[in-house]
């Protein structure tokens, strides 16, 4: 996302939160997650994930499309697309590119050995472990104490807190009980939500600017 809106939806995971995450299931094999996207109550565009589950092997792809109009104008365009490959869990592969309003980037990685490859306009660097990126929808991605943002190629340490059981309002209205999470970075705060049956449902963060991004589950 935009540098101020994406300072990345970064987390790490405390070991309280962990016992009720492992209970969520991730993504079911072949499903896509589509999540209208709002700047405060105003809606901006869609974010969504397709899932492929080939066993030990998992591709997601994503695609997100934001226009900010004011005046009539369209004053803010994002566009982003990433597929990223998991083996075991762990990213063996991601090619993702981003159009923030004109700015663009582009990020490569693949796994050498036991490291991590990762390109991007900063050059080249080698990340060692089990990396990930911000797969929301596998909740053990939690347990990370970095994550790989997909628009800079950053990888970023992370913090989370549980904030106990919630309810959250998804795209067509219902209200679903959720347990609700504080993620925090240097910069942002966010907060996020996992029902029982369908595991992410909502996401909401501040844009270091006053304003809000809120994700509802279509």
């Amino acid at each position: 996302m935009k540098k101020s809106m994406n300072k990345s939806l970064t987390i790490t995971v405390a070991s309280a939160a962990l016992a009720l995450l492992t209970a969520w299931a991730p993504a079911r094999a072949n499903e896509v997650l589509r999540f209208q996207v709002y700047l405060d109550e105003k809606p901006i565009g869609e974010h969504s994930f397709r899932i492929a589950d080939g066993g030990d092997t998992t591709r997601v792809s994503s695609r997100a499309a934001f226009d900010v109009d004011f005046l009539f104008i369209n004053a803010y365009r994002y566009r982003h697309s990433s597929t990223e490959v998991f083996r075991d869990g762990c990213l063996a592969e991601i090619d993702a590119s981003t159009d923030d309003n004109g700015k663009q980037f582009t990020v490569a990685g693949s796994a050498v050995g036991d490291a991590f490859r990762i390109e991007s306009k900063d050059g080249t660097e080698r990340a060692t472990g089990c990396v990930k990126t911000f797969a929301y929808w596998d909740p053990s991605f939690l347990d990370q104490r970095r994550l790989l943002n997909p628009q800079t190629g950053d990888l970023e340490a992370v913090q989370v807190s549980s904030k106990g059981s919630d309810r959250i309002e998804v795209e067509d209205g219902r209200e679903l009980p959720a347990q609700r999470y504080a993620l925090s970075t240097d910069e942002l705060t966010i907060d996020v939500w996992y029902n029982d049956d369908l595991g992410w449902v909502g996401l909401e963060s501040d844009t270091g600017k006053g304003r809000r991004i809120i994700y509802k589950r279509m």
